[in-house]
């Protein structure tokens, strides 16, 4: 099915109210074993997290895709704690001392950054923390989930362009636990990135997961700290920000 824009459509911003009672569950719903991922993206409302920048039209496209959107991406709050945030820093922080920000990329599509993979944490706390999440973020997931997890360092003035990651090198699920700083990300379709943009806040030690259509048909970016990021008449300040990106096996068909 296409979507195209309309010249009827007037250009709003849908914004959805948060439940603080949702919020009070969150931990719960990664502490009990039968959580699944479809289970938290349904069982957690969109937010003053994410907004919408979707036409209004007199039919039901932007239902529809607005519909799409909201079952395949979710940002979990407060996954970890500050104590957790800190040690897995401690360790990442091992890791990359040595290396130095850079400011080109194979694909160009990283800026002011630095990156590194993990496969095994010293740490066991922090091996324990990102298996809790993988196991529930992947646990309906048809291919393996990746042991190693991409340890991306982002400097204050870092930043990722629009992209969308290749089929061949990893599934439908892509989730990010953002450490050190809250930030923006901006999402828009592929094929009309005009029309159909979201922007989520990404706010410190929350867990983002984006499946199916998020995942395969928007682009994703993090605005640098320059961009004007604006949430609910709240100025989003970007600082240095470190997130552990895990992601699931492509399936055979992908790498073929």
């Amino acid at each position: 099915m296409m979507f195209t824009g309309n010249l009827a459509c007037k250009e709003i911003v849908l914004n959805q109210l948060f439940s603080a009672s949702r919020l009070f569950h969150f931990n719960k719903l990664f502490s009990k074993s039968s959580s699944s991922i479809e289970h938290i993206l349904k069982s957690i409302d969109k937010s003053e997290y994410v907004r919408y920048k979707f036409p209004k039209c007199i039919n039901n496209l932007v239902d529809i895709k607005q519909q799409q959107f909201d079952s395949s991406f979710t940002i979990v709050p407060d996954i970890v704690s500050v104590d957790e945030e800190s040690r897995l820093i401690d360790e990442i922080e091992k890791s990359l001392k040595r290396l130095r920000y850079q400011h080109d990329h194979w694909d160009d599509a990283i800026h002011g950054y630095r990156e590194t993979e993990i496969i095994k944490w010293k740490d066991q706390n922090n091996s324990n923390v990102i298996q809790k999440l993988r196991n529930r973020v992947f646990a309906e997931s048809v291919t393996e989930q990746m042991q190693r997890v991409h340890v991306l360092d982002l400097c204050d003035k870092g930043y990722v362009k629009p992209h969308i990651d290749s089929i061949r090198f990893c599934g439908n699920i892509i989730a990010g636990l953002s450490l050190l700083s809250d930030s923006v990300m901006r999402l828009a379709d592929e094929k009309h990135p005009d029309t159909y943009v979201v922007y989520a806040l990404l706010p410190r030690r929350s867990l983002y997961i984006m499946k199916d259509s998020a995942r395969y048909q928007y682009t994703h970016e993090i605005l640098s700290d320059g961009a004007a990021s604006v949430f609910n008449d709240r100025q989003i300040v970007r600082e240095r920000r470190v997130s552990i990106v895990m992601r699931n096996e492509p399936p055979v068909e992908a790498v073929k």
